[in-house]
């Protein structure tokens, strides 16, 4: 019997959590394997619910975290199942009935992880609680903690993913929120298609004829987790949306999906959700992820403004990315050109704000730049033909235009500064201290090396005194050529980090220990 993973993530769903949790324990498809992950809760209750039903059924296992988004609340569970956490037990002796608790002995932890739980009843002796590790599993599949599916969910999707990498199964809307304006229309309404084996050319193709000009998937299948492990495939962090990358990159990379025009999954709208943007309280709405940008704005309205649209730019510069590196070649650029058009054209909002604390615009590829510069100019040279009452378009295009020109124009001074006096990084690298202390920690490791400092120390020197009187020579001849103050480069701040290393560190004090030099 294939072993299913679920992933839930919870954030502050005390009032729907249970309902949540309900629907997983009474599938009728039982081989299952459940991640729970508390994503930093601050209500009351979120975390003691997780505890009770991960107390109570033994296929559960519960992440506490620290806030970092629904995201990295599902890539938690991802790298879960891929085996990537190694756990230390914090419980000692194994009691009937009790939660057992482990941290992460991994020297990374990114997430934040502060404990991980599982039921006592899970282990049969000590050494399967000193020993203990992540299930195998051949699916995995995302449940939202507010939402709930039908009980035979699973069920119909394991037996459709013979020859598949997807299941793609439709939802119901489920309203907890009055007079919001939200259509209550699903994928499956737009794509219309048959119950059947699709590829993804028979969606790219339908995709154009949607009416819509976006794409997600997280919740609303199952995916083959060998398939997703192969193509690296994750949320990426702190953006809202997350699942339109991970979609497109998804169905991008599958070979065959099974689309399932079934409704088993029920998707709660409700107050204080990313999907209740009528929101005006900034307690509610912002994550405590985002509160470093809500202070650069101190503006609700702008703060969430700003989220979307970094999140647009991110999402693009990800797709593209993961095109390049992971399907290059599988699909010919006419047909990628309805996806990736619309995606770029979402990226391009960036420029609408007047702060950019995540600093998109120098994230955005070079040739992205130099196409839209050259859209720009089209789109001026058209304008006195079509829009000549329209100054306030021509103003907007014009202004757009003077900040990518500013912005290149920086780049290009950048450039030039450094291609003629090179970093500030280079220079104190190229500093004796530097030198000396690089050359004592490469040596020292072995045996033929440390024998050969004395000789390879004396060699640094003498190298390094010719340099310098070359130096004061050609600029005595010539001063132009000397370099300015390393204070005056662009990097100095940054490079200055360099004399706080340890490399620098050692030959600083071997200098000083030496007293001939």
């Amino acid at each position: 019997m294939k072993t299913v993973g679920v992933v839930i993530p919870i954030y502050n769903v005390e009032k729907y959590l249970k309902e949540c949790l309900d629907s997983v324990i009474n599938q009728t498809y039982k081989n299952l394997q459940v991640v729970l992950v508390n994503d930093g809760s601050t209500d009351e209750n979120s975390l003691n619910i997780a505890k009770e039903y991960t107390l109570k059924d033994e296929r559960f296992i519960l992440f506490d975290k620290e806030n970092g988004g629904l995201s990295s609340s599902r890539n938690v569970g991802i790298e879960f199942f891929s085996k990537e956490y190694h756990f230390k037990n914090i419980t000692q002796e194994l009691k009937e009935n009790s939660l057992v608790e482990f941290k992460l002995s991994n020297e990374d932890n990114p997430y934040n992880i502060y404990k991980v739980y599982k039921s006592s009843n899970f282990f049969k002796n000590r050494d399967e609680l000193l020993n203990f590790k992540a299930p195998d599993i051949d699916y995995i599949i995302f449940l939202d903690s507010d939402d709930y599916w039908e009980l035979n969910c699973i069920e119909e999707c394991v037996p459709r993913m013979d020859g598949v990498e997807v299941v793609w199964f439709d939802w119901k809307f489920y309203y907890g929120i009055n007079n919001i304006n939200f259509e209550n229309i699903t994928y499956h309404d737009r794509y219309k298609f048959e119950e059947n084996i699709i590829t993804p050319l028979d969606w790219i193709n339908q995709y154009k004829n949607t009416g819509i000009t976006w794409f997600s998937f997280a919740w609303n299948g199952m995916i083959n987790f060998k398939h997703l492990i192969t193509y690296k495939l994750h949320f990426i962090k702190q953006t809202i949306h997350e699942d339109v990358f991970f979609g497109i990159s998804l169905f991008l990379s599958c070979n065959f999906i099974s689309y399932l025009p079934c409704k088993l999954y029920n998707y709660r709208i409700r107050d204080n959700s990313l999907c209740d943007y009528s929101n005006q309280n900034k307690n509610t709405w912002i994550s405590p992820y985002m509160k470093n940008i809500y202070d650069k704005f101190n503006n609700i309205e702008q703060t969430k403004f700003y989220h979307r649209i970094s999140s647009e730019a991110l999402t693009c510069i990800e797709l593209l990315i993961f095109i390049e590196n992971k399907i290059a070649n599988k699909y010919p650029d006419a047909v990628l050109e309805n996806l990736l058009n619309d995606r770029i054209s979402a990226l391009w909002q960036i420029l609408d704000c007047n702060k950019d604390p995540l600093d998109i615009l120098n994230k955005i590829p070079k040739k992205l730049y130099i196409k839209k510069v050259f859209s720009l100019k089209k789109i001026i040279k058209n304008l006195n033909k079509i829009l000549e009452n329209k100054e306030t378009i021509i103003t907007n295009q014009t202004n757009q235009i003077h900040n990518l020109n500013t912005f290149l124009e920086n780049k290009e001074n950048l450039l030039n500064f450094q291609n003629n006096y090179g970093k500030a990084k280079t220079r104190i690298q190229n500093q004796l201290s530097y030198k000396l202390g690089q050359a004592l920690i490469i040596n020292s490791k072995s045996v033929s090396g440390f024998l050969s400092l004395p000789f390879i120390i004396l060699s640094i020197v003498i190298s390094h005194k010719q340099e310098q009187k070359a130096y004061k020579f050609k600029v005595k001849k010539n001063p132009n050529l000397a370099l300015p103050p390393l204070e005056t480069y662009p990097d100095y701040n940054e490079a200055l980090k360099e004399k706080e290393c340890f490399t620098y560190k050692l030959g600083e004090e071997f200098i000083k220990a030496s007293k001939n030099w």
